[in-house]
């Protein structure tokens, strides 16, 4: 095979492989809640469950990017992760007490969540290598999430979410196989140490911005959380919570396409303030509707308020890090945006879903994107001022 071949390659079975993770991706967000919600668990207590995996985001992320860079591999670590989530994944689902289920979860979410920053790492090696960019082979995971959340809502209104097991299994196990045919990331230079850690955790522009992101996460992180139950308390059944995360998953794709053009022309931070204006619509969209049929093309803005603030986020702190730390940044960024934004908007999500209600929930959402959408101006201001 010519050298010209094997990237190619390695892109191509990299890209079946986002395909069919963020399919479970696809199966396990929309729909845990509703399965949670059918064991009879409040939504505080599922609030907490999906705490814990943004908790332990928190812990442990930083750690495995660490490792990785510590010892220059990405495709080892993920086989290992998935090999034990696989097989979690059989039992887990089935637990019916609160407490059991709370350690279990905690366990899975060790080895589940540092999946997708290490992913990333993997593929912004492969992109670089191949010459394209980031989004394009992103994009196939958000075609996996879409049609997940499409056809398993069909499935669950025509045989129920007793099968979620199962189904989340096969596709874990899918992943395993793929996953063996990964190319791993090349490395250069020397091997990642502790103080560079250090300059990482103490340098104040990244940490600034880092926090700022997980701000305006915590609202799209309560979302993702609510979204489904917030529909089926307006009547709605598990097709439209399937239509809904499709929509979404979709309108991601045309913003991943165009987004090598969008940052040659605008900085990630002025582009994260158009992503904070869109979630201040959407959730201000959230608030007043009263039809669950509705909640279907408020999605469609969806990939303009996430798409552009995941994206911009890999984007930036990845030119803020060296190679070296490739994926310890990943890790750092999943830590704010995923652990941190995650406990913040399950937890507090929960208590005000179970207090006040979905209303006064997206009011707050609302309120955060608005505060974030003034401060990313702020920091975009000072930072062309500095360039000057």
């Amino acid at each position: 095979m010519s050298e010209q071949a094997r990237p190619r390659q390695g892109g191509t079975i990299l890209k079946v492989f986002i395909f069919f993770y963020f399919s479970s991706v696809g199966l396990f967000l929309p729909y845990l809640p509703l399965v949670f919600r059918g064991m009879g668990l409040t939504s505080w207590q599922i609030g907490i469950l999906f705490s814990l995996g943004p908790l332990v985001t928190v812990a442990v992320q930083p750690l495995w990017g660490y490792i990785s860079d510590r010892f220059k591999t990405v495709k080892r670590i993920i086989i290992g992760q998935l090999t034990v989530i696989t097989s979690l994944s059989l039992f887990v689902f089935h637990i019916s007490s609160f407490e059991l289920l709370l350690s279990a979860i905690f366990l899975f979410n060790v080895f589940c969540f540092p999946i997708i920053p290490l992913t990333d790492s993997l593929t912004l090696a492969t992109a670089s290598k191949a010459g394209r960019h980031y989004g394009k082979f992103r994009l196939w995971g958000s075609l996996g999430f879409a049609l997940s959340a499409l056809l398993f809502g069909f499935f669950f209104r025509s045989h129920g979410l007793e099968a979620f097991s199962l189904c989340y299994f096969i596709l874990l196990f899918l992943c395993l196989i793929i996953s063996f045919f990964l190319g791993d990331a090349s490395y250069i230079g020397r091997k990642a140490n502790a103080s560079d850690i250090k300059q990482l955790l103490t340098n104040r522009r990244i940490i600034v911005f880092l926090l700022l992101t997980a701000l305006l996460s915590s609202s799209n992180r309560a979302n993702d959380s609510f979204m489904g139950i917030f529909i089926r308390q307006m009547g709605g059944g598990s097709e439209i919570v399937g239509y809904a995360w499709t929509v979404a998953a979709l309108s991601e794709v045309p913003v991943m396409i165009i987004c090598g053009s969008l940052f040659a022309r605008f900085s990630e931070l002025r582009l994260l303030s158009a992503a904070a204006l869109v979630f201040f619509i959407r959730w201000a969209l959230f608030f007043t509707v009263t039809d669950p049929r509705l909640v279907v093309p408020i999605q469609l803005v969806h990939g303009v308020s996430f798409g552009l603030l995941f994206l911009c986020s890999v984007s930036y702190i990845t030119r803020m890090v060296p190679d070296r730390l490739r994926s310890s940044g990943q890790g750092l960024l999943s830590a704010f945006i995923g652990g941190i934004a995650g406990i913040v908007g399950s937890t507090l999500g929960g208590v005000i879903m179970s207090s006040l209600g979905p209303r006064y929930l997206y009011a707050s959402c609302a309120a955060i994107a608005l505060a974030a959408f003034f401060f990313y101006l702020h920091l975009d201001r000072v930072a062309s001022r500095s360039v000057k």
